[in-house]
């Protein structure tokens, strides 16, 4: 089987997966050039690595390298063949590795330039990471020993409900009810795995309580596991359908391991992102504000596998039952799925026409 040497990295605080080609892809036609990116974010995808893929090879300019627009301007001011050749720190073994990939893979350096035992050849503020060790998901990722001195942290948390669990027992039966709850319990922890960061904090019945390092890594499992989800609905001949939430908060956390969770998470924002939830309808992927501004700020315009045309919506402000001050309520959703419009008010929360715009 055919392998690739990647730098797995954190960069700014965005997450970066360096393959490095060799000089040939720069005579490589536009769209082969396309292809091959997407081959390799799914290469990446399938061994779990997170963060936008970069393909960097040698130019006449020192390096060359086909990224997002987004992240061009850092780049194009810290990267160099030698940072990426210092900062090798993952193999990947892939059926993918073949064809015009193979030869681009095979000497990206050229044998006249080995990988020197070198420090990071950029600046300080481009100082790359180890990504955290994955058998270890526990929030945050980045920095375990302080994750675990402190008992406070600002997390994303996210709520999954399963709609309409007691209609799918009268129109199945409870056998063919739970085999199919389990299938879609299968589902969001395989789109969980491919996470960087996502670790199942609890499960209740139909419901997933997780918590993400970031909102745009919530936002963007949300949108592929209900993507998985439709598909299975497809196969299935069924209409399966989850409501999300997500929030950010500061939130306490205990490291008592009980029922056999490594950790839990606590406190009123805990409360206030199940709310969000519980305001949902099927299909629908509900955020606070801040939670939509980062996710929005991260995802708006990047490709998402299983996800076609992706809207964000503003709903306004909604007093919830429990939480003190109104909170303004947005949606991410692939348009023609996602309802995309303003959750109805119910005993728990209605639309604050005063504060909503």
């Amino acid at each position: 089987m055919n392998s690739i040497e990647v730098a797995h990295l954190r960069i700014q605080g965005q997450d970066f997966v360096f393959v490095p080609l060799s000089s040939q892809f720069k005579a490589v036609s536009a769209p082969d050039k396309q292809a091959l990116l997407k081959q390799l974010r799914d290469i990446c995808r399938g061994a779990s690595l997170g963060g936008d893929v970069v393909i960097v090879w040698p130019s006449d300019t020192g390096v060359g390298f086909l990224a997002d627009n987004r992240f061009h301007a850092v780049l194009s001011k810290s990267l160099t063949l030698s940072f990426v050749r210092a900062n090798l720190n993952k193999k990947l073994a892939s059926p993918g590795v073949t064809g015009l990939l193979a030869q681009l893979v095979s000497d990206p350096f050229g044998v006249a330039a080995p990988r020197p035992e070198l420090a990071p050849a950029v600046p300080q503020p481009a100082v790359a990471e180890e990504t955290a060790d994955p058998g270890h998901r526990s929030i945050p990722t980045i920095n375990d020993r302080a994750r675990k001195a402190a008992g406070n942290r600002v997390v994303t948390m996210l709520f999954t409900d399963l709609v309409g669990s007691t209609k799918l027992k009268q129109e199945y039966g409870d056998a063919r009810a739970m085999q199919l709850v389990r299938h879609h319990h299968d589902i969001v922890r395989k789109a969980l795995s491919r996470t960087p960061s996502g670790e199942e904090v609890s499960t209740s019945g139909d419901s997933f309580f997780i918590a993400f390092a970031t909102p745009s890594e919530a936002a963007m499992f949300a949108l592929v596991m209900q993507s998985m989800v439709d598909e299975m609905n497809s196969s299935e001949g069924t209409n399966i359908q989850d409501r999300i939430g997500i929030h950010v908060g500061e939130v306490y956390v205990d490291y008592a391991k009980v029922a056999g969770k490594t950790f839990d998470l606590n406190g009123i924002q805990v409360d206030t992102a199940s709310r969000i939830m519980s305001l949902a309808q099927g299909k629908q992927i509900l955020l606070s504000r801040f939670a939509f501004d980062n996710a929005y700020q991260m995802l708006n315009g990047q490709d998402i596998d299983g996800v076609d045309f992706v809207a964000w919506r503003n709903h306004g402000y909604y007093e919830i039952k429990g939480v003190q001050a109104p909170i303004e309520i947005c949606e991410v959703g692939q348009v023609g799925f996602a309802p995309l419009r303003p959750p109805p008010d119910s005993e728990k929360a209605k639309r604050s026409v005063a504060q909503s715009r």
